[in-house]
């Protein structure tokens, strides 16, 4: 049984219920504790519990083997992006292998932490298959871009099984995997932010010398850089910000009311305005794509929640956001239907019609979850199970994509 917040709150007075409750799950009731602080800033006792846990002797040691984990790792990845592109065709390689060989480099650095064997071998043999798969592909074909575009999503489901480690069942490492993903979100792009003013300031140093050094730098030193730059913000996430830096929780908060303001908005404006997802393709395009960014919104609103109990003014944001997401989601799916049975199937009709499927199934979970908690017969637990339990799904659906959907369409 995880600890809670709750069950923290009520054990600050009997010293061996803590301590039960820290042996139980230790990696949870850091997570608990977090909440159960600032509940009650004030308490001493919680106060002596994170100098406790946070309190590291090896401190400097690990940061420094770690810091030496991402720079290795970022060269490789930074030579692997730009040295194929020597003999190979930079618009057949990259959106081949470069994407996957991005997430599977930020899968190294975790596994650097524990080595584990079986996992590396798994690693291995995912590249192995997905070098020798892409490259049998041929050019671009409707189902094999579809297939290249959810490649990635394996790759990205081997990070998570890496991150969390033995405890990949567990509803709350895949929370803390959740919350690493908007982590690294966030702290990639001030790290690419950092990158850019370094390379505009490089760049106009050397026109003093060079007659144009911006495409030569863009092509070697650039490139490097950029595929560098989520295995240094992975390194900030682990050891400079301890796995929690708080800005992740705080964006969710004001960026949550802020796209549901927006996707509201944009949606009136542009169905009043006489856009048809029926009859306009682009604009079916457009509305899947919100989609997928209002549902990774939510996604992130809901994981940085916690574990407090009742409902808060963010759950009714979160809910509405599901409503709307929900909403975005059957006119899609309407639409894609209705093209269909009027064009026929295609690839891109047949991905996008099951990846609505797949989509509305989770958003339907979680609501069911939100109705619980707030009819108090579920708990926040339950929610945030339902939004981390059904991640494995987006997985399979990705490898059918992948590896499927090309072969029945016979690649075309």
């Amino acid at each position: 049984m995880r600890p809670t917040t709750q069950q923290i709150l009520q054990a600050l007075d009997e010293p061996d219920q803590l301590e039960s409750l820290y042996r139980e799950d230790p990696s949870s009731f850091g997570d608990a504790l977090d909440e159960a602080s600032k509940t009650a800033p004030d308490s001493a006792v919680l106060r002596v519990w994170r100098a406790r846990l946070e309190y590291r002797d090896d401190t400097v040691d690990t940061s420094n083997r770690r810091m030496w984990h991402a720079v290795a790792i970022g060269v490789v990845i930074g030579a692997l992006a730009r040295i194929p592109t020597l003999w190979l065709e930079f618009d057949w390689y990259f959106p081949r292998l470069a994407p996957s060989l991005l997430i599977a480099s930020l899968a190294a650095y975790f596994w650097m932490q524990d080595r584990d064997r079986p996992r590396l071998i798994a690693g291995l043999a995912l590249i192995a298959v997905a070098v020798v798969y892409t490259s049998l592909l041929p050019d671009y074909p409707d189902s094999v871009v579809m297939a290249l575009i959810h490649l990635p999503i394996l790759f990205w489901a081997f990070l998570g099984l890496v991150f969390t480690g033995s405890a990949w069942r567990d509803a709350g490492a895949r929370i803390r995997f959740v919350r690493y993903n908007g982590e690294l979100l966030i702290l990639a792009s001030l790290v690419g932010l950092g990158v850019f003013v370094f390379s505009g300031i490089t760049v106009s140093l050397f026109q003093m010398v060079f007659a144009d050094p911006g495409e030569w730098y863009a092509q070697n030193v650039g490139i490097l850089l950029a595929a560098a730059a989520p295995v240094a913000a992975t390194y900030l996430y682990d050891v400079v910000f301890n796995r929690r830096t708080g800005i992740a929780p705080a964006l969710a908060r004001i960026f949550a009311p802020l796209f549901l303001v927006m996707t509201i908005t944009y949606l009136a404006v542009a169905f009043l305005g006489g856009k048809n997802p029926f009859e306009d393709r682009s604009f079916l395009i457009t509305v899947n794509g919100l989609l997928l960014m209002v549902l990774g919104m939510t996604v992130l609103a809901i994981a940085e929640r916690g574990e407090r109990g009742g409902v808060g003014w963010i759950d009714y944001v979160n809910v509405a956001l599901l409503v709307v997401t929900l909403v975005i989601d059957v006119t899609a799916l309407s639409a894609i239907l209705f093209r269909l049975t009027s064009y026929g199937f295609t690839p891109n009709r047949v991905v996008v019609l099951g990846a609505n499927l797949v989509i509305m199934v989770h958003l339907l979970w979680i609501g069911r979850a939100y109705l619980g908690l707030a009819s108090s017969e579920g708990g926040a637990t339950e929610v945030r199970r339902a939004v981390v339990g059904y991640l494995p799904v987006y997985a399979g659906w990705a490898a059918l994509v992948t590896f499927v959907l090309p072969l029945v369409f016979g690649y075309a």
